[in-house]
């Protein structure tokens, strides 16, 4: 499972290169992502190779990107005029059709995205359905929001997938395209929303309660959850990060941790109580559910703190606006983490992740090492 953060998903690049280091012919058949995840979710489940050769090439990936070959900023978007225009205007007018749709136009990122897999956004990925044929995958998933309608959107291909529907959220069957990945990880207001069908989804982060869930309706009995939150010690956790009255940068902070990060540390807790309950009854009386391996990665250091040490790398139109908005005020600008698509700042997180898993290489190997393991979910 891997989930979402922006540019700190390259730790989880970190990890990948780490695990492959001892594991490196280990197959992955479920794999599920969210958010910037998605965008290594794609990947994983599109190339060809060994894990260790998978890795590489997303390192290598990663490496070569920077801001602007994943937004461009442009100043027009904050004209007070041009939004007013566009709200009060007919919607006939030319004005009316110039109303932004995001802070930051992620085309060059749709454009990398179609270099990187060599077909166009719109057409299906024929990387995921040849791993899909050869057995190498089982599944792939990947969740957006349906701005229109409120729920979140798990999509699916591969076989052997349970339905999971409800009122805010359903599975739809489909051949996945770069947009996929363009809405799971198009950040509210920050990156534009991308169609899908006759729809326009965004990040699914948004509203997903439950980021292990769909590895488990899946099929998944063993799940590896890569996430990009630092989870903080009571003592880091009591102490403030500002003086004084929060600007408007430590606001959002708490936003992207509420939305993007948090979701992920309730959903296990939940499933580790739901296991601890599952191991304590008879297999009679579960009622067909069982216990669930997990195992979850998660950064031994806050990378929100480590991005304040990379803030001057930002395009100079951004870091001004960040800085207006006081990411100068705050010990961990995780706001500005989010969008520092940037080498030093990558190799950084890659490294780190790559340190983690080799300082828990033995609580590691015993998951991974299970003579009685038939299918691994990496989500």
């Amino acid at each position: 499972m891997l989930t979402g953060g922006g540019a700190r998903a390259a730790y989880q690049v970190g990890l990948l290169k780490g695990i492959a280091r001892h594991f490196p012919n280990l197959r992955i058949d479920i794999i599920t992502g969210v958010s910037a995840g998605a965008i290594n979710a794609m990947h994983l489940a599109a190339f060809g190779g060994s894990l260790a050769d998978k890795a590489d090439d997303l390192e290598k990936l990663w490496m070569t990107l920077s801001c602007g070959s994943i937004y461009d900023f442009d100043w027009k978007v904050f004209l007070p005029f041009r939004s007013a225009l566009a709200s009060i205007l007919p919607k006939k007018s030319r004005w009316a059709k110039t109303r932004p749709q995001g802070m930051l136009d992620t085309s060059p990122l749709r454009e990398l995205l179609c270099r990187t897999l060599k077909v166009p956004s719109w057409v299906p990925i024929p990387g995921i359905e040849e791993n899909l044929r050869s057995g190498n995958l089982t599944a792939l998933a990947l969740m957006t929001l349906d701005y229109s309608t409120g729920q979140t959107v798990r999509w699916v291909q591969g076989r052997h997938f349970d339905v999971h529907e409800g009122p805010n959220r359903r599975t739809v069957p489909t051949r996945f395209t770069i947009e996929h990945v363009m809405a799971s990880s198009a950040l509210p207001f920050v990156f534009p929303a991308a169609r899908i069908g006759s729809q326009w989804h965004g990040d699914g982060g948004i509203r997903l309660a439950a980021p292990l869930s769909s590895a488990v309706h899946l099929g998944a009995t063993r799940i590896i959850a890569m996430s990009t939150g630092y989870q903080r010690t009571e003592k880091e956790a009591s102490t403030p990060l500002v003086s004084g009255y929060p600007p408007a940068a430590q606001i959002l902070n708490q936003l992207v941790n509420a939305i993007f990060l948090d979701a992920i540390d309730e959903d296990v807790a939940r499933m580790e109580r739901m296991n601890e309950m599952l191991r304590k009854m008879s297999p009679e009386e579960r009622g067909g559910m069982k216990p669930i391996d997990l195992l979850v990665l998660r950064p031994s250091i806050d990378l929100g703190k480590l991005a304040a040490d990379y803030e001057s790398h930002l395009p100079r139109n951004l870091k001004l606006l960040v800085r207006a908005l006081g990411a100068r005020e705050t010990e961990s600008p995780d706001f500005v983490s989010m969008l520092l698509f940037d080498p030093p700042y990558a190799r950084r997180l890659i490294e780190t992740g790559e340190a983690d898993v080799e300082s828990r290489i033995d609580e590691i190997r015993a998951f991974l090492d299970d003579e009685q393991r038939q299918v691994l979910a990496a989500g």
